[in-house]
C-alpha cells in the first residue's frame, strides 16, 4: 500500500468519525437544547434569590518608628487571615469564626509597575447583607490589627524614649554644673535629634486607620454570567451525553 493510499484511507476515517459526531449531536439536539434551558433557569433562578451584599472598607497604615515599619505588612495581612485571628475577633463580636470568614476578607493594597509592584496599605474588606453589620465586621478586623501592634510601637519606641531620657538628664546636669560648653552643645544636637525621631509624624507613627469606616457600595448578584456559564456547562453534558447515546447505539447496530 503507497503512502498517498494510507493518508487517503485515514482522512476518509476522519471524515467519517466527523460525520458520525455530528450526525449524534444532530439526533440529540433536542437534549442538548433541554439541558441549556434546565441549566440556564436553575442558575438564574439561584441568582435571583441571592440578595445584594453590601461593602465596607478599612484602609490601615502600618506603623514605623524612626523609619522603620513595626511589622511587614505581607505577614501583617497573613495573620489578620489566620484562623487564630479571625477566632478572637469573631469572639469578641460574639459570632462565628466561619461567619466571619466568610465575610471579611484581608489584602494589601499594592503601588509601583507591573514588575516592582511593593505594599503600601492594608485593606479590610467585609461583605455582608447588612450595610451596618458590614461596617461592624470591618472596623472589628481593623480594631484589631491596630490593637496587636500597640505593643509592637511601645516595645520599639522604649530604646528611644530611653535614650531621650538620659540625654535631657545629662544636658540638666551640665547646665547645673560648669563644664565644657562645646559638649553641652553637642548634648543639646543629639538631644534635638532624638526628640524629632521619637515625634515627627514622618519617621515615628502608631499603626491606624486611614480613614473612618463607612458604608460602601453594594454588589449585585451577577445574573447574565451565572446563565450563560450554566447554559454552557449543560450544553456540553448535552453533547457528551447525545454522543455516548449515539455510540451505544452505533455498536448495538440500531
Amino acid at each position: 500500500m503507497s503512502v498517498a493510499t494510507a493518508e487517503n484511507e485515514e482522512a476518509l476515517e476522519e471524515e467519517i468519525r466527523l460525520d458520525s459526531f455530528f450526525r449524534w449531536v444532530w439526533r440529540g439536539k433536542w437534549l442538548i437544547i433541554g439541558l441549556v434551558i434546565l441549566a440556564s433557569s436553575l442558575a438564574a433562578a439561584i441568582a435571583l434569590r441571592q440578595p445584594e451584599l453590601h461593602t465596607s472598607t478599612a484602609l490601615i497604615e502600618i506603623g514605623r518608628v524612626w523609619g522603620k515599619p513595626l511589622k511587614d505588612i505581607y505577614i501583617t495581612v497573613e495573620t489578620a487571615n489566620s484562623p487564630g485571628f479571625i477566632q478572637d475577633v469573631a469572639a469578641k463580636l460574639g459570632i462565628r469564626p466561619g461567619q466571619l470568614n466568610r465575610a471579611v476578607q484581608v489584602g494589601a493594597v499594592e503601588s509601583g509597575v507591573p514588575h516592582s509592584m511593593y505594599p503600601i496599605l492594608i485593606r479590610v474588606t467585609a461583605k455582608t447583607e447588612n450595610a451596618d453589620e458590614s461596617v461592624r465586621l470591618a472596623q472589628a478586623v481593623a480594631d484589631e490589627i491596630v490593637s496587636r501592634h500597640e505593643k509592637l510601637f511601645a516595645d520599639a519606641i522604649a530604646p528611644h524614649l530611653e535614650r531621650q531620657q538620659r540625654l535631657e538628664q545629662r544636658l540638666k546636669e551640665l547646665g547645673q554644673v560648669p563644664s565644657d560648653r562645646e559638649y553641652a552643645f553637642k548634648v543639646e544636637a543629639e538631644l534635638d535629634e532624638v526628640k524629632s525621631g521619637n515625634t515627627s509624624p514622618t519617621s515615628t507613627e502608631k499603626t491606624h486607620l486611614v480613614e473612618k469606616v463607612v458604608p460602601g457600595g453594594t454588589v449585585k448578584p451577577d445574573i447574565l454570567r451565572s446563565t450563560a456559564t450554566a447554559g454552557l456547562l449543560g450544553g456540553i453534558i448535552g453533547v457528551a451525553a447525545a454522543c455516548l447515546v449515539g455510540y451505544y447505539k452505533s455498536s448495538r447496530g440500531v
